[in-house]
């Protein structure tokens, strides 16, 4: 993401979040009260929301407005683990076994 101006990444990040959240285009737009081809907008950085509309989102998405912000190369480690802590509930029993399982065998690797 080096050379991606702040669309750009707005954009990349709110489309993580929304696919994070196992949504459509349609449902979040419909959730925020705009038209779905604006989300589109949004993430393809052709456009960029209000200040209203962020935090619309993040309600709706149930994120810190913060997490449209942040930026791989400025991820720090607090940010990582409230990543995966925000995405535990979209997971089913079978998904956060694996995610354990794959969690022990990497702390083996070390």
């Amino acid at each position: 993401m080096e050379n991606k101006n702040l669309k750009q990444k707005f954009a990349d990040n709110l489309k993580r979040i929304r696919k994070s959240r196992k949504m459509t285009q349609e449902q979040l737009a419909e959730n925020v009260g705009v038209d779905f081809r604006y989300i589109s907008l949004l993430e393809n950085a052709k456009n960029f929301p209000s200040c209203d509309l962020i935090e619309k989102l993040a309600t709706v998405m149930n994120v810190n407005v913060s997490e449209f912000f942040i930026f791989e190369d400025q991820i720090t480690r607090d940010d990582l683990e409230n990543r995966l802590k925000n995405l535990l509930p979209f997971l089913d029993e079978e998904k956060l076994k694996l995610l354990i399982k794959i969690a022990k065998d990497m702390t083996f690797l070390n």
